[in-house]
């Protein structure tokens, strides 16, 4: 018994050992911001990378040439009208609804096929700034019983010149 034990105890050290994330760097400095939704649950923000140019700097950049993903959250981009871009959170996890404050500055193109996982197209109209959030919903709230995994909120800050 006092074997069967001992092996057990090393083969749950070495799985936790293997799941655990290797750190190869000194991470950068995140930033978290908690909200509440409406109705009480939780959303939590993804982390911003910090003032060393990532995406959660002051200072605007171009769009990606791949598209918007989770890790330009908090982003400050600048387009030219009529220029697009693909916005992929991905759709494993989390069920996304979108929303533009400014649909007089970018909008999402309708009637487009897009790649798995992405939530649109999004085409730069009129010069001005609008604010692209997103909130996911874990999938597996789906699930019975839920999950109790929080909700997360997306945003980026697009400026059209």
């Amino acid at each position: 018994m006092k074997r069967l034990l001992s092996t057990l105890l090393v083969f749950l050290t070495i799985l936790v050992t293997a799941c655990a994330p290797l750190q190869t760097s000194q991470p950068e400095a995140m930033t978290a911001v908690v909200v509440t939704a409406q109705g009480g649950s939780g959303a939590v923000g993804l982390p911003s990378a910090s003032a060393n140019g990532g995406a959660g700097s002051s200072s605007a950049s171009t769009l990606p040439a791949n598209g918007v993903t989770l890790s330009e959250n908090g982003g400050v981009f600048i387009m030219q009208a009529g220029e697009s871009f693909v916005l992929n959170l991905g759709m494993d996890v989390y069920d996304w609804t979108v929303e533009v404050d400014n649909q007089n500055v970018i909008q999402r193109e309708l009637n487009i096929a897009v790649i798995r996982g992405a939530q649109g197209i999004y085409i730069a109209r009129n010069s001005g700034t609008a604010t692209l959030t997103a909130s996911g919903n874990p999938l597996c709230q789906q699930s019975n019983p839920p999950c109790m995994m929080p909700s997360i909120l997306f945003s980026i800050t697009v400026i059209v010149q």
